[in-house]
């Protein structure tokens, strides 16, 4: 049983980190993660590739999560709030500032990859050095972080390696090298060089309001709403209106990285709400692929995109959380009557999975929405129902300024029997006209 002793743990004998210098190593991590966040959202808006805009929505989330553990741990280890929220070098804010400054898609990759790979590299320096008895609670985490950061980092060298070699002078460690090495490298240990100057981050970088897109998809700037009755043609729109999400995924992007001065629940829930509503584009995506074999088969629309880049933040998460998402909660139709139509009229057994937990999500946004908005408007539910109203009629404004289509002329399916379903028939289209 000496595989066992001491519950497994490896080498309990080392002297390891002390609590103080445990905490000033994990206060950078979750710093920088916090950080990886923002990057990801913010550049999830510009960046025209559609695998990886979605990439970073996942991506983002991830960061979130592992700084949300971080920030847990500090608190365990006697770190005072205000130490956990603040900036712990300014050689870190400025590389996370200069990145930022990403230009295009293969830049923000490159970083991607850069910060990915540091990180965990910084953590597995960081498990091999503290006592792993003493500091198990740290070891787990960083142990669980290793199954989101290691695959990352392999799928974006992967993508690299695709691209081809970069011009000399332009990797991220080029870019952002000589900041880390001012800071004393990701845990804050090794020798410090001197701090160059900003770079690009001397003006704030800003988020484009020109969502990037890559053509790979059709575009609409609405779609007409067949009645439930006209199940084929409903299922199609519903279909288009999950794969059109990332329009709200974005939106929630401003949301994220343009409200500042929040309390870190409040990023980390509209960072969740962001992943979902990626996850629910993704949804619609699949669902087209399964169903007519491309994802190019039904047009993405437009003007919820519009919208969102031309709303403030606040506006525009009253109006998704409280108008949209909240008045889907009432029953007939709503959130569960989708669920139902799938099920029991479109029989589509993917899209009934995807409708299921579509449902439990939206339940989910509507509550954190109202959580998180009652901090905006502490003194008022009027005022913040004013605000959602107003922004529900200026979308309507947007949605009226051109005419929608009906998705049924752009895509003509055929019908065959879908197996996963007992009984009945669905959207199975084979061909396109």
């Amino acid at each position: 049983m000496n595989t066992l002793k001491f519950a497994a743990l490896g080498d309990v004998r080392k002297p390891g980190f002390s609590v103080p210098e445990a905490a000033g190593r994990l206060v950078r991590f979750a710093y920088l993660e916090k950080r990886l966040m923002f990057f990801c959202a913010a550049h999830m808006v510009g960046v025209c590739d559609r695998d990886l805009k979605v990439y970073l929505g996942r991506l983002q989330y991830q960061a979130a999560s592992r700084a949300d553990a971080l920030r847990g741990r500090l608190r365990e280890l006697r770190t005072p709030k205000i130490k956990i929220d603040g900036v712990p070098d300014p050689a870190l804010e400025i590389l996370a500032d200069e990145a930022m400054h990403a230009g295009n898609d293969l830049e923000v990759a490159t970083i991607l990859h850069w910060l990915h790979a540091g990180l965990e590299g910084a953590y597995r320096g960081y498990r091999g050095t503290t006592n792993p008895l003493a500091d198990a609670p740290t070891c787990d985490l960083l142990d669980s972080f290793a199954s989101s950061l290691r695959p990352a980092v392999e799928r974006l060298e992967a993508c690299l390696a695709e691209v081809g070699p970069q011009a000399p002078g332009s990797s991220a460690a080029d870019l952002l090298g000589p900041y880390l090495s001012a800071a004393g490298g990701w845990g804050g240990a090794h020798p410090r060089s001197e701090l160059p100057p900003r770079q690009r981050s001397i003006e704030p970088f800003r988020i484009r309001r020109q969502p990037g897109r890559d053509g790979s998809c059709p575009r609409v700037w609405d779609y007409v709403k067949p009645a439930m009755e006209e199940v084929e043609a409903h299922l199609t729109y519903m279909m288009g209106i999950r794969f059109s999400e990332i329009n709200v995924a974005e939106g929630l992007s401003l949301v994220l990285c343009e409200t500042p001065g929040m309390p870190w629940e409040f990023y980390f829930d509209v960072s969740r709400h962001l992943w979902d509503e990626v996850r629910h584009s993704l949804m619609g995506e699949a669902a087209i692929e399964s169903t007519f074999g491309s994802r190019d088969a039904i047009p993405m629309r437009d003007y919820e995109s519009v919208y969102c880049m031309e709303a403030t933040p606040l506006e525009q998460y009253a109006t998704l959380g409280l108008e949209i998402e909240g008045g889907q909660m009432k029953y007939p139709v709503g959130k569960r009557g989708e669920w139902e139509f799938c099920r029991d009229a479109a029989r589509h057994a993917l899209m009934t999975t995807f409708q299921d937990y579509d449902w439990a999500d939206e339940v989910l946004h509507v509550n954190l929405a109202k959580r998180r908005l009652s901090e905006w408007f502490p003194d008022g539910a009027e005022q913040l129902s004013g605000l959602a109203a107003q922004g529900k009629a200026r979308r309507s404004e947007v949605k009226a300024r051109q005419q929608p289509v009906v998705l049924a002329r752009v895509v003509s399916p055929a019908l065959l029997h879908d197996p996963g379903m007992d009984g009945g028939s669905t959207l199975r289209p084979v061909s396109r006209t």
